[in-house]
């Protein structure tokens, strides 16, 4: 058994096509995945789950990424998740001056490789 089978990724996206190619390489690596299309259904979901990490986007609809992990933060139940964010290009400067505040773990702009991606997962939950 892979150290990886037990632990579940939350992949939260608007883009269908980045969800897929990140549950598909993810999985081929052993994770558990989960998906949601935004920020309210990813709140809802880290509840349901209390996955091990989110791969969170910051531009999505209904609540965008930032405001998701602000949410995190303040609860007393998910505050611990590691949250990496994954951004289109261009975003990443504005990020990087929040990072302090934001208590992310690590930042990925797209498109990365799936490599970066799956070493920095099994790094913060020392798989």
């Amino acid at each position: 058994m892979n150290k990886t089978d037990s632990r579940t990724i939350l992949i939260v996206d608007d883009e269908p096509d980045v969800r897929f190619v990140l549950k598909v390489a993810l999985q081929k690596q052993g994770f558990l995945t989960e998906e949601a299309t935004n920020g309210l259904e990813a709140l809802e979901k880290i509840a349901a789950l209390i996955p091990d990490a989110v791969l969170l986007d910051i531009m999505m609809p209904k609540m965008d990424g930032i405001s998701v992990n602000q949410k995190l933060k303040e609860n007393p139940k998910t505050r611990d998740i590691p949250v990496v964010i994954i951004t289109g290009k261009g975003q990443m400067k504005e990020l990087l001056d929040l990072r302090q505040d934001f208590k992310v773990v690590a930042y990925l702009e797209k498109p990365f490789p799936i490599s970066v991606l799956v070493d920095k997962l099994k790094e913060i939950l020392a798989v």
